[in-house]
């Protein structure tokens, strides 16, 4: 995020626009809530950040330049106003698993610049797990355990699972609308 004043306005007001959008009988009270979470510069660089490419908590803690306890914090904020999701996925190594932040669906729109804005749309019209399968993507030209490729396999087979089970129902609401849809005669 630059130092520009008008771009961190223009970020607390593409926040306000995402949360009156998916969030039509706003109140003054949650409307000064989020003014309130966007007070702090540190969420709005995390913000930034993470439109740009998720993270977790070390990583975010490297590109902020910040405390891991504050992070942590600022993200636990970001979480309970729906700005941000995390979920737990295998590291690139051994041990436990690792919980990776992004944006939720639909926020990043909102804060992209427009010369990425396209791109961004593009990838979240793809698919909400596109992100995470980037991030494998990634993975690929890296030298991998074979525990780890066994744990790729698996997540990616269930990506695949989700969406087709996701698909099936889109054809199944298409078949009940194209039966529901009357023709209208232009005269």
């Amino acid at each position: 995020m630059s130092n520009n004043p008008n771009d961190e306005i223009e970020l607390i007001l593409k926040i306000l626009s995402y949360q009156i959008e998916s969030n039509k009988s706003l109140n003054y009270q949650e409307i000064d809530k989020i003014l309130h979470l966007l007070s702090n510069r540190t969420r709005r660089r995390m913000l930034v950040e993470l439109a740009q490419e998720e993270g977790f908590v070390n990583d975010l803690v490297k590109r902020l330049n910040d405390h891991p306890q504050s992070v942590i914090r600022h993200l636990d904020v970001l979480k309970k106003q729906n700005l941000v999701i995390g979920k737990e996925r295998p590291g690139e190594g051994p041990g436990r698993p690792r919980l990776y932040y992004t944006l939720f669906p639909g926020v990043a729109k909102f804060i992209q610049k427009p010369e990425t804005k396209l791109i961004r749309d593009r990838q979240s019209q793809i698919c909400s797990s596109f992100p995470r399968l980037n991030t494998i993507k990634q993975l690929l030209n890296k030298r991998i355990s074979h525990s780890d490729q066994k744990q790729i396999v698996s997540e990616v087979e269930a990506i695949k699972k989700e969406h087709e089970m996701a698909l099936k129902v889109c054809n199944d609401i298409l078949a009940t609308m194209k039966k529901r849809v009357t023709k209208i005669k232009v005269e």
